[in-house]
């Protein structure tokens, strides 16, 4: 991990400045987090309440996404930021977009569990769903806390798990879609199904994303669309 210090300036403000969008960029990642969350347990233990909660909040996630940016605008604009503290406001609005999207696949699942509560279906799939749920989870918390602490080393090996939740949706979405021709009156809630298990397996996407972000910020190298042996080979 590298020792990145961003309260070190002249201007106790700017300092109070850059502190402010770290925090916030975490506050928003905990709420996402929540977010992703209630709306798995919405859809496998069938609370219909807790689904239009989820879908309700994300506009307070859109809100924060708006927020955050213009805070970071404003930086730009009166401090002309350089070296890592324009690091840092680039990571920390390019994190946002994704923890914004993240709160939208959320919401999809949501949207997916009030239709499937409303048809009292949810199938054989609770095990297999909350499995690559449980996968999706621990790297997004494992990613605040990478966030948290600046700590490259663990945002790629964060990345690397990624793997694991693709494989984890392509043996859930593949069973869904063989159902699909065994059981045709349930086509449009298989379809839910399926596109929740797809949000799960964006949501790991944009998590890693996340992570490429924390190690641009602390090795100052821009590593999105480069293989993940290559990037260790290279900056680690």
């Amino acid at each position: 991990m590298e020792n990145l210090d961003f309260n070190q300036h002249t201007s106790k403000k700017y300092n109070q400045e850059l502190e402010k969008i770290r925090s916030s960029l975490l506050v928003m990642g905990g709420m996402v987090e929540k977010q992703v969350k209630k709306a798995v347990e919405a859809l496998v233990e069938g609370k219909s309440k807790m689904a239009k909660k989820v879908i309700k909040k994300d506009l307070g996630v859109n809100a924060m996404e708006v927020q955050i940016d213009e805070e970071c605008t404003q930086i730009i604009a009166k401090r002309q930021p350089a070296a890592s503290d324009l690091r840092l406001v680039y990571s920390i609005i390019k994190s946002i977009t994704d923890f914004e999207r993240i709160g939208d696949e959320a919401e999809k699942i949501a949207k997916c569990a009030s239709f499937l509560i409303d048809e009292n279906y949810l199938g054989n799939y609770s095990h297999e769903f909350m499995k690559l749920y449980q996968l999706v989870a621990i790297n997004l918390n494992q990613t605040l806390n990478a966030l948290a602490r600046l700590d490259a080393e663990e945002a790629l090996t964060i990345a690397k798990k990624d793997e694991i939740v693709d494989l984890a949706f392509e043996r859930l979405n593949n069973d869904i879609i063989r159902n699909m021709t065994t059981e045709p009156t349930k086509l449009n809630l298989l379809l839910r199904l399926s596109w929740s298990a797809k949000a799960l397996e964006k949501i790991g996407d944009h998590t890693t994303n996340i992570c490429e972000y924390i190690i641009y910020l602390v090795k100052g190298k821009d590593v999105r669309h480069l293989d993940i042996n290559t990037i260790k080979e290279e900056y680690f």
